[in-house]
């Protein structure tokens, strides 16, 4: 989509430039430089959107870590007093208490439910963590290979034999061996 539209403003700089009968020559340099221009000027805000993009996932990432870590803290300190409080049912286990052995057993598996939902807690934000991070890296990779293909492209195009128009009868003619053709090296860039 990109390249025809880099195509298409290109060619209309060419047309505009040719109904003020500007010579061949700067029509053509300045229509492959307004096409490289406003491809560039998208090319940049596309970079600065998938940039503020980052920075607001990069701002969530780090507001999940300090969530992340305040829950730890708040386990650190449930933990310890679990354990003070077993080690109070422990002592009393001690003495013979029937309650006290039941209720022993029921922290014991509170702590480790709480045990499992911290691991799967833990799991679920590493993988958030690792997701954002690949579509982050996805994102850059594409825009780079974009702008690398369009920069080929355009230098292909550049390099191109320059084109013989005449008109007949009100129909726009082309000479056989001034149409410019696709190579194989430019459709293989834009593969």
């Amino acid at each position: 989509m990109g390249i025809t539209r880099t195509i298409i403003v290109g060619i209309s700089t060419w047309g505009l430039m040719s109904l003020f009968h500007t010579p061949h020559d700067i029509r053509l340099g300045v229509s492959i430089f307004t096409a490289f221009m406003s491809e560039s000027i998208l090319q940049s805000s596309i970079r600065g959107e998938l940039k503020h993009k980052a920075s607001n996932l990069q701002n969530e990432l780090n507001i999940s870590i300090i969530q992340l870590t305040d829950m730890k803290v708040a386990l650190d300190q449930t933990t310890k007093e679990l354990k003070q409080a077993l080690e109070e049912l422990y002592r009393r286990d001690a003495i013979g208490s029937p309650a006290a052995r039941e209720l022993l057993k029921r922290q014991e598996d509170a702590m480790g439910a709480q045990k499992v939902a911290l691991e799967m807690s833990n799991d679920r934000s590493v993988e958030t963590l690792e997701s954002l991070e690949r579509m982050i890296i996805a994102q850059g990779h594409q825009t780079a290979r974009v702008q690398e293909v369009l920069s080929v492209v355009l230098e292909k195009l550049a390099l191109e034999p320059r084109q013989n128009i005449t008109m007949r009868d009100s129909v726009l003619m082309q000479e056989k061996e001034s149409i410019p053709g696709m190579t194989d090296d430019i459709i293989a860039q834009m593969a």
